[in-house]
C-alpha cells in the first residue's frame, strides 16, 4: 500500500471551480474581434494594442477598428512586450527582435543563434535587460500534450542584455509560460503544468491553480493569468498509472494523447471525448472536456479574486495571453482566433 501512496504527486492542484472562481460565461459573453492566429499582445507606448497574428504584429488604435500591420517577420511571433519605448518580439524557432515604438527595428540587440529552444514570453526588467522564457519545446512541439507527462524540466529564464549577452536568471524549470514583474521589479514565472508561480529560484510562491498555466500579467492591482486549459481529474489519475502512461506515449501520437488541449474539437478518432457529449449530442457546460477557457484575475498575493470563463460547451478556449488596454480586461482565444474585451479588471 505504501508504494501506491508514494506513486501520487506530492503537491496535487488544490483549487477548484468554486467560490471566486466559480463557473461563469464571460468569455463567451464578451465582445470578440476576429484575427488570424493570435497569440501574444502587449500595449504600445503611443496607446495602441499590439496583437500577433502569425508572421506578423498588428495595431489597432480602438476597439472596433481594423487592425494594421505594425511588423512583420520571417517566422510565427511567439512573444510580446513593451518597456522604455521598445518592444521586444519572440519568434519561433527561439530568436528575437527588438523594435522602436514605430515598428522599425532597434540595434543592439542579438539572441544568438540556439542558445534557447523558444521564447514564450518575455519581459523588458529594464531599457538594457529582457527577461525572456525558454519553455524548453521547440516550434513543431506539441506543448499542451507533451508538458502534462514529461518529468524533465527543460525550461529556463534567461536575461539578455542590450550588448547581446545573454545570463541564464533561472534554469530547471518544468514547461514556463509566462513571466511579469512585481511591484519591487522581482520577476515571477507561471509553470504550465505544475500549476504554481515561483521566483528565480524555483522557490513556490503560490500554487494549486485549477488550470494550465499560460502568460502572468501585472495589472494596476494585481496580476492576471491566462489557462490554456483547464485540470481534468482523468488526467491527474493517471498520473499514478506509469505503465499505462508509458504505453500510450510509446504506442500513440502526441495529439492523441490523454492530454489537455487547446481545441474544442470533436473527431471520431478522439474516443475520449465521447464523455463530453450529453442527451442527444449536445455538450453540457459541465462535461468533462478536455479543453477550457479560464482566465485568472488575482490580488498582489497571487490569490484569486475573480474569473473569466468559457465553459466545456463554449469555443473561447485556450487563453494564451491577457492585458489591460484602456481600462478593459483583454484576452486571446487561441481556439477560437480573437481577442476578447471582458470587462473592467477586477
Amino acid at each position: 500500500m505504501m508504494s501506491i501512496f508514494r506513486s501520487r504527486r506530492q503537491e496535487p492542484p488544490a483549487m477548484t471551480l468554486e467560490g471566486m472562481l466559480g463557473p461563469n460565461g464571460r468569455l463567451d459573453d464578451a465582445a470578440g474581434m476576429c484575427v488570424d492566429a493570435p497569440d501574444a499582445l502587449c500595449v504600445n507606448a503611443d496607446g495602441r494594442l499590439l496583437v500577433s497574428s502569425g508572421t506578423r504584429v498588428m495595431a489597432l488604435g480602438a476597439w472596433g477598428e481594423e487592425p494594421l500591420v505594425w511588423a512583420s517577420f520571417d517566422a510565427p511571433v511567439t512573444a510580446l512586450c513593451h518597456g522604455g519605448g521598445l518592444v521586444a518580439v519572440g519568434l519561433a524557432g527561439g530568436s528575437l527582435a527588438v523594435l522602436d515604438a514605430t515598428g522599425r527595428p532597434h540595434d543592439g540587440w542579438s539572441l544568438p543563434a540556439g542558445s534557447v529552444a523558444s521564447v514564450v514570453d518575455c519581459a523588458f526588467r529594464s531599457q538594457d535587460e529582457i527577461l525572456l522564457v525558454d519553455c524548453g519545446y521547440g516550434a513543431d512541439a506539441n506543448v499542451l500534450s507533451q508538458a502534462a507527462w514529461d518529468e524533465e524540466p527543460r525550461g529556463q529564464l534567461i536575461a539578455l542584455r542590450r550588448s547581446g549577452q545573454p545570463s541564464v536568471v533561472a534554469a530547471g524549470l518544468h514547461c514556463p509560460m509566462g513571466v511579469a514583474l512585481d511591484a519591487k521589479g522581482s520577476a515571477l514565472v507561471s509553470l504550465l503544468e505544475r500549476a504554481r508561480i515561483v521566483d528565480p529560484s524555483g522557490r513556490s510562491l503560490q500554487s494549486g491553480y485549477p488550470g494550465y498555466l499560460g502568460r502572468l500579467r501585472r495589472t494596476g492591482n494585481g496580476y492576471v493569468l491566462a489557462c490554456l486549459s483547464r485540470r481534468n481529474p482523468l488526467i491527474e489519475f493517471l498520473k499514478t498509472e506509469r505503465a499505462f502512461v508509458a504505453e500510450m506515449k510509446a504506442k500513440i501520437a502526441p495529439r492523441h494523447w490523454i492530454a489537455p488541449r487547446a481545441s474544442p474539437e470533436f473527431s471520431h478518432d478522439f474516443p475520449i471525448e465521447l464523455g463530453a457529449t450529453r442527451l442527444f449530442g449536445e455538450i453540457k457546460p459541465w462535461a468533462p472536456s478536455f479543453s477550457y477557457g479560464l482566465l485568472i484575475e488575482m490580488d498582489e498575493s497571487l490569490m484569486p479574486v475573480g474569473s473569466a470563463q468559457s465553459r466545456a460547451n463554449g469555443r473561447r478556449h485556450a487563453i494564451c495571453d491577457a492585458t489591460v488596454w484602456n481600462g478593459a480586461l483583454i484576452a486571446v482565444s487561441r481556439a477560437s482566433g480573437e481577442i476578447l474585451k471582458v470587462g473592467e479588471a477586477a
